[in-house]
């Protein structure tokens, strides 16, 4: 029974995650962030944005620039909607 339990906990931690897709396009950059379960934490959109902010500054820390918000696009959570956020940047010398 325990065995059973675990690994149910298992499951809804790794289908409850937020999901991160990273795009390149020339000189800019688009990250989504999905929100996932309560469970996580993930399913706020100011978590989602914090996360994402941090994926640019870590891509263009990577290549000694500064990031340049280009667009952001929110969604909050709602009822069977997880939250949504979407950031497009650059990286520019700085």
């Amino acid at each position: 029974m325990k065995s059973m339990c675990s690994q149910a906990i298992i499951l809804i931690s790794l289908f409850g995650c937020a999901t991160s897709d990273i795009a390149r396009v020339n000189d800019e950059y688009r990250i989504l962030k999905e929100g996932g379960s309560m469970l996580t934490g993930t399913f706020r959109l100011a978590s989602l944005k914090a996360d994402a902010l941090n994926e640019s500054n870590d891509i263009c820390i990577k290549q000694n620039k500064k990031v340049e918000i280009l667009d952001e696009i929110s969604v909050p959570v709602s009822l069977g909607v997880f939250a949504r956020y979407e950031l497009s940047f650059r990286c520019i010398e700085g």
